[in-house]
């Protein structure tokens, strides 16, 4: 029975079964017996050309061609043989015998060329892998050998793995930090670009999260470790990365079954030609060699890694710059993207709650509603409930236990408190005609409202503003320039909504939707056209799995977001979104012209083949090594791609930039 993740069974089948790449997955590359192979074959084959010259005996430079093949072919030409063994005529195999046949009908420079310039072709494929692979290496060296435990004794070096949960680590100016926890004593300065892509340096205080590979620029703090080594942001980043460097867009997987349809093909030709132009001109040598120079151009590499290359490198582009995207499919769905839909609080604003009034209609206090308000709220980590609760701590109202406590989804809480039945939330969670409608939203002012009702009895309204996030506007400003529409979804009232989509200049706004309601608008967004959404990964989750692209802000601080969301934001900066449309466009520009140049190159050589203006060393000089280094080349500019003018830096409150 196959015990293959979904992930592996995708990548069986749409693996490439002729590139060397696939062979530098499952194994480390010893690039020093390589390179010197292929320096011995190039050397053995410029002493070939030099004494065939010089016209010294014909047995010497076939010779020295022969040992370059073999030196060059000391991979393929196994490989090639395996291949045939279990009736698997593979790349090697076609390889092996065009470089045999040429040198068989009397063409051994040619032979010798085709094993080496294939190799180097091989070879670049299998240094493109491993870079990838060291680029994930990279991050799991963020985590530090050693750290500084602290016990009653003092404190002891010790790995990372030798730390449990609820331990102290102690971190001095300059060491990294080798597990997540929470800051409890001291201050520090703390750069977490290797993680957020983030340059500025964050404030780290008690309370503040700390992160594993992150640099402690200045300092001296203590914190408690609350993550083992396998379940830091860190590992779960680099678990993410290598499954989505192992999944397949829709167009990738059309390439590869094409190229496991294309190489039979050619070889079919090639055996063709060959028989047509023997018949033709009773010529063995010439019609052998016009079929290999046909066979040549039946590698289908370059073809094939035209657009996993691409995607690697736009996946490791965007990892740099703090988006953690978990599969070339969502590449490929960014570029295409029409309706984008925010999620309101958190997500196009601060998050930072503050109760501003407490609008009463009851002659009940304020402080009596509020005290009520924060115990039932005490047990939630809703912004609502942090902000309700900060406000009664900051009055000095002493909190106190309620019991049977219900949340009703979308719309708040109910449960006892001191004897009496409260309901704290939407207007809607009142009883039906237990309550009077006599108070309009209107006057308590504007904000997000949130009403406490006692046994029935409207007691009042608590009401709480927040801060539009500072890069919202022009980031959803960007997106509109980029012909991608607008949409804030949103459980709050009207008004506030009303507010903050005006603030922020999103083109469509909807309030007063419970979770399964976002998640019927996403849906109808996604039928007139492929569409995003914006969210927390928590509160959002259903919304996000409906969209065609679910993307999460603040996935450092919520193991939820990198879990559940198609894409992760490691911090909260929404000029990450345009940044990422413009990259999975540009990324899908490139694919397409490297298939393209590819299928044209192909298409050309192989005719030049047919009609016998093509050589050996122009099939695969051009044909395959010189395209696949074309194909390398362009797509591995997007690895150095940066955020460039998709990426939005606040104005200061001054003026100055």
């Amino acid at each position: 029975m196959s015990h293959r993740t979904p992930i592996e069974k995708e990548h069986a089948e749409f693996a490439c079964k002729y590139c060397a790449a696939e062979e530098a997955r499952r194994k480390r590359p010893n690039f020093r017996v390589q390179y010197g192979m292929l320096i011995l074959a190039g050397a053995m084959m410029a002493l070939g050309v030099a004494v065939e010259l010089a016209g010294i005996s014909p047995h010497a430079h076939y010779a020295l061609f022969i040992l370059s093949m073999l030196a060059a072919g000391y991979q393929v030409i196994p490989r090639g043989i395996r291949g045939a063994s279990k009736a698997h005529l593979d790349i090697n195999f076609l390889m092996t015998v065009a470089a045999f046949g040429a040198i068989l009908i009397g063409a051994p420079a040619e032979g010798a060329s085709v094993m080496l310039l294939f190799s180097l072709a091989e070879l670049l494929e299998v240094r493109v892998n491993y870079r990838v692979k060291r680029d994930i290496q990279t991050l799991l060296e963020l985590e530090p050998a050693e750290v500084s435990r602290k016990t009653p004794e003092g404190e002891e070096r010790v790995h990372p793995d030798d730390v449990r949960v609820g331990e102290t680590v102690c971190v001095r100016p300059g060491e990294r930090i080798g597990l997540d926890g929470v800051v409890t004593e001291g201050s520090g300065l703390v750069d977490q670009s290797a993680i957020t892509g983030e340059s500025i340096p964050v404030a780290k205080a008690p309370g503040d999260p700390v992160y594993t590979g992150t640099l402690n620029q200045e300092g001296y703090f203590e914190f408690r470790v609350s993550s083992s080594p396998e379940g830091t942001v860190l590992s779960r980043i680099v678990s993410l990365v290598e499954s989505a460097r192992d999944s397949r867009s829709r167009t990738e997987g059309t390439i590869i079954r094409f190229s496991h349809v294309y190489t039979p093909l050619v070889v079919a030709a090639a055996v063709v030609l060959t028989a047509i132009w023997f018949i033709l001109t009773w010529s063995p040598e010439s019609a052998v060699y016009r079929g290999l120079t046909l066979l040549v151009t039946a590698c289908p590499c370059a073809l094939v890694i035209s657009i996993p290359v691409t995607m690697v490198s736009a996946m490791s582009s965007a990892a740099r710059n703090g988006v953690l995207i978990k599969g070339s499919t969502y590449i490929e769905t960014l570029s295409k993207i029409r309706y984008a839909a925010f999620d309101k609080t958190g997500t196009l604003t601060e998050g930072r709650l503050q109760v501003v009034d407490i609008c009463m209609h009851s002659t009940h206090s304020q402080q009596e509603l509020l005290r009520a308000a924060a115990s039932l709220e005490s047990k939630s980590e809703h912004p609502i409930s942090r902000a309700i609760i900060a406000a009664a701590h900051a009055g000095d109202l002493g909190l106190a236990e309620a019991t049977d406590i219900t949340t009703i989804a979308g719309r708040g809480i109910e449960g006892y408190f001191e004897g009496s039945r409260y309901q704290v939330g939407r207007l809607q969670t009142r009883d039906a005609g237990s309550a009077s409608d006599e108070h309009d939203e209107h006057s308590c002012g504007q904000g997000t409202h949130v009403s406490v009702v006692r046994d029935g009895t409207d007691m009042g309204t608590i009401v709480l503003s927040d801060t539009p996030r500072v890069q919202s506007r022009q980031a959803l400003a960007r997106l509109s320039e980029m012909g991608i529409e607008t949409l804030m979804l949103t459980g709050d009232n009207g008004i506030a909504a009303e507010m903050i989509a005006r603030e922020v200049g999103v083109s469509q706004y909807a309030a007063e939707l419970l979770p399964h309601e976002k998640v019927d608008v996403i849906r109808r967004l996604s039928l007139k056209g492929p569409t995003m959404m914006v969210g927390d990964g928590v509160n959002d989750a259903p919304a996000l799995a409906a969209a065609d692209v679910g993307i999460a802000m603040g996935a450092i601080a919520a193991d939820v977001a990198l879990e559940t969301a198609d894409v992760a934001l490691m911090n909260d900066d929404l000029s990450r979104l345009p940044y990422l449309i413009s990259l999975s466009r540009r990324a899908m520009r490139i694919a397409r012209e490297n298939v393209t140049v590819s299928l044209i190159v192909k298409a050309v050589v192989a005719l030049l083949a047919v009609i016998g203006a093509s050589t050996l060393w122009l099939a695969i000089g051009v044909g395959d090594m010189g395209l696949t280094l074309v194909v390398v080349a362009n797509a591995l500019r997007l690895t150095r791609a940066l955020e460039e003018s998709s990426h939005i830096r606040p104005q200061s409150q001054d003026g100055c930039k």
